[in-house]
């Protein structure tokens, strides 16, 4: 029996293991302070223009009222003096699933979703519906509805982008990870406000991915690459006889009968028109490829989101005009890897030559952005922004790619991406280089309210290492775990009791762990049964991986994070999807 996509959803919170990205206590977004702010002193990157020295940066409104150099300040604008500091346009990241909640259900009767007959569901306690035989079948396949739209999916606090906005991130395009239709993409800025507010632009495109079709789909359909092209071929063939038909009616509707309306295909009319581009999720040369040829095939407006292996077809990309929402989530070796030698030469490769994409891609003329890839740690966004220079983007370049070359990509770059006069207040006010790993994040605009950024617990990462003095990344006043009783780091061993929030309410996981060195081992009980989990720590952060083993089926699990004391939190990966936890050690006796 094939795992439905919900299934392994589900299985993937609660499975969760002892990864922690840390969290910041939330600014109230200034709900009691001053709307007019003069940050003043700082050099201000302008990113549009030149960088002025020395330079005043006046925000009134939720908007850039004036920049510019010695500018005098407003009689009722609350000060920040920010000399010696650098001041930077908001980051945007430019693919994320940052602020969504529970999926919205698939499409039922009138929706087509790839006309692929679902699998019967059960439901097991605690887990909410599971494939299984003989019970009440499910709608339309998840995943294939491209009528499910982003913006209605958000479920937003205050504190949801509390790491993004310590990080830099002001704004983020935002869509499901699930599914060959992810869903269309909404722009949001990542403020404290109720969601609605939130929105900049909506749709913004059409996501659709190669990979998450293979094995555990709606009813495990389609279950291969091939199949994947075939259904989104079939679906995009189906949208321009939809067309065709509903044209023909509304020319002579005497005597002809009306066509049937159906959501799914009525929203891949604009993508069929090249009004709405659809961001293809493909890393490999040949998902890239075989994305370009869909595209060629149907006339599609078109992204390639992610771009792993961009770099070795940047010609064909300049050729074809493409866009590239290039990930920085790069490769890593596997937390689990018992013998180093055993990685192909291709695989070390693309690992070494990851950085180096943005180069390239740079050289070739291509236009791209940069993306977070869903890395466990939004401070990894910069960071590994920072490998890419140091790989030969130049810096200017880098920053732009997190700034101005997103917001034309989008369609708003009259609203964001540069510090100009009247554009929102989404900006960054640093310590020193945003890609010097010394530096700190100091203040954070959303839409003119200032977010609190509080100085964060040292990385173990030395001198040099990325926000190693406070800054994204942990927890304020953190120190990381115990020290081993050699000295050595990070302790994890002991009995941990974890909750995960999963979709039909919190599920409550043990976790038995030694600790050798920085080898970890143990395992981890669920209502599936017990699984072997392996390790291991470096400085405050811990690697893990383990299989979990459901009806025959086999599921991997994959995460990193850094624990504080007795508590836990953070994120997983498992066949592609992230999920989130918190649990605490129990104290030794």
């Amino acid at each position: 029996m094939k795992l439905r996509k919900s299934y392994v959803t589900l299985v993937c919170v609660c499975l969760l293991f002892a990864t922690m990205t840390l969290r910041f206590t939330p600014n109230s977004a200034a709900a009691n302070a001053a709307d007019v702010y003069a940050i003043k002193g700082a050099t201000v990157v302008t990113v549009s223009g030149a960088t002025i020295r020395n330079g005043v940066v006046i925000i009134r409104d939720g908007l850039i009222e004036a920049v510019g150099a010695d500018l005098p300040i407003p009689g009722d604008a609350r000060v920040i003096d920010a000399t010696g500091m650098t001041v930077y346009p908001g980051l945007i990241d430019a693919y994320t699933n940052a602020g969504l909640g529970t999926a919205a259900p698939a499409a039922g009767a009138g929706g087509r979703g790839g006309g692929a007959p679902a699998a019967p569901v059960v439901a097991i306690p605690g887990l909410g519906v599971q494939a299984a035989g003989g019970a009440q079948p499910a709608p339309t396949p998840a995943g294939q509805s491209p009528e499910l739209m982003a913006a209605d999916q958000l479920k937003v606090t205050a504190e949801t982008f509390d790491n993004q906005r310590s990080a830099g991130i002001t704004t983020v395009l935002t869509a499901p990870r699930e599914g060959i239709y992810q869903g269309q993409s909404v722009l949001i800025n990542l403020g404290g406000e109720d969601a609605d507010k939130l929105i900049l632009k909506n749709p913004v495109s059409l996501n659709v991915s190669f990979s998450s079709g293979r094995g555990f789909g709606g009813g495990g359909y389609p279950g291969s690459l091939m199949g994947v092209f075939a259904f989104l071929r079939q679906s995009l063939l189906d949208a321009q006889h939809y067309k065709l038909a509903w044209s023909q009616y509304n020319q002579n509707k005497r005597g002809i009968q009306r066509p049937d309306t159906d959501k799914s295909l009525a929203a891949l009319q604009p993508v069929i028109d090249a009004q709405l581009p659809v961001a293809f999720s493909a890393n490999s040369v040949r998902e890239i490829k075989r994305a370009i040829g869909l595209a060629d095939e149907f006339g599609l407006k078109f992204m390639i989101a992610g771009g792993t292996q961009s770099y070795e077809v940047a010609d064909l990309l300049k050729q074809k005009n493409a866009t590239v929402l290039l990930s920085l989530n790069f490769p890593q070796r596997p937390a689990n890897l018992e013998d180093p030698e055993s990685e192909s030469l291709r695989t070390l490769r693309e690992r070494a030559d990851a950085p180096k994409a943005a180069a390239t891609l740079h050289k070739a003329g291509v236009r791209f952005a940069f993306q977070s890839g869903y890395a466990a740690r939004p401070s990894d966004f910069i960071a590994n922004a920072a490998k890419a220079v140091e790989a030969g983007l130049p810096k200017d370049i880098a920053l732009k790619a997190m700034t101005i070359y997103p917001a034309e990509i989008f369609g708003v770059s009259e609203q964001l991406g540069s510090i100009e006069k009247g554009k929102i207040a989404n900006l960054v006010v640093a310590s020193g280089d945003l890609f010097d790993r010394r530096t700190q994040i100091k203040y954070v605009f959303v839409d003119g309210k200032s977010y609190e950024v509080k100085a964060a617990a040292p990385t173990q990462a030395g001198p040099g290492g990325r926000f190693g003095a406070g800054g994204p990344g942990g927890r304020p006043g953190g120190g990381g775990g115990r020290p081993n009783a050699d000295g050595a780091g990070l302790s994890v061993a002991g009995s941990w009791t974890v909750t995960s929030e999963s979709p039909q309410g919190p599920v409550q996981l043990t976790f038995s762990l030694t600790q050798e060195g920085n080898r970890v081992s143990g395992s981890v009980a669920s209502p599936f049964g017990t699984f072997p989990v392996t390790g291991t720590v470096s400085g405050s952060e811990l690697s893990f991986a383990f299989t979990a083993k459901i009806q025959d089926q086999e599921l991997p699990v994959t995460g990193k994070g850094t624990i504080d004391g007795n508590a836990m939190r953070g994120t997983l990966n498992a066949m592609g999807q992230d999920a989130s936890f918190s649990g605490s050690r129990t104290p030794r006796q």
